[in-house]
């Protein structure tokens, strides 16, 4: 049954839904999952563009942001878990975030919600190259993010720069790539 205010209620509880990550690692406040998500956006839509424009990408924009904006609704009833935890929890929390999106996306309409189900999806399988893209664009955003909170004075980040699956993605776009290890050599500054 279409229900948009439910639908609605639960996205919103990601603007005050703590990034667990950054918790973890000692930040009082980190961010929301909402702003992260407004991260990747931003960051999908400029890189996005860039590489289409720039070195002859044919990324669908569209389905990028759609993507960036989707990808993690499934947070809104299981809130954001941090790697330590998942590593614990392995497969648990896939399914886990793979059901809480489809319970969410029931609340659309069949077209709408069969779409953004398609997209996350994608998003999870990692293989098309908008879902590359995306989930490289996730990875920035928690560098940025890293490098903007040692910058302000907290410590014991290195973690999130030297974890092996936060450049999975990253490494399979070179301009990307050399976009992040302009990040690592301001850090050594």
């Amino acid at each position: 049954m279409v229900d948009f205010l439910d639908f609605f209620e639960n996205a919103y509880r990601l603007k005050r839904t703590p990034r667990s990550g950054f918790w973890y690692y000692g930040i009082k406040e980190p961010e929301t999952v909402a702003e992260h998500i407004f991260g990747v956006s931003l960051l999908a839509y400029i890189f996005g563009n860039y590489l289409n424009r720039y070195h002859d990408l044919n990324l669908d924009m569209e389905k990028i942001l759609k993507m960036a904006i989707i990808h993690e609704l499934g947070e809104a009833l299981i809130g954001d878990l941090h790697l330590e935890s998942r590593q614990f929890l392995g497969k648990c929390v896939e399914e886990a975030e793979k059901k809480a999106f489809k319970e969410m996306s029931e609340k659309l309409p069949e077209g709408l919600k069969d779409e953004i189900y398609n997209l996350y999806e994608e998003f999870e399988e990692g293989k098309t190259p908008e879902a590359i893209f995306v989930r490289s664009m996730d990875k920035v955003d928690l560098l940025i993010q890293a490098f903007i909170y040692e910058k302000t004075g907290y410590k014991n980040l290195q973690n999130f720069f030297g974890e092996r699956k936060n450049f999975e993605y990253i490494e399979k776009i070179p301009e990307i790539k050399e976009f992040i290890e302009s990040i690592k050599a301001r850090r050594r500054e």
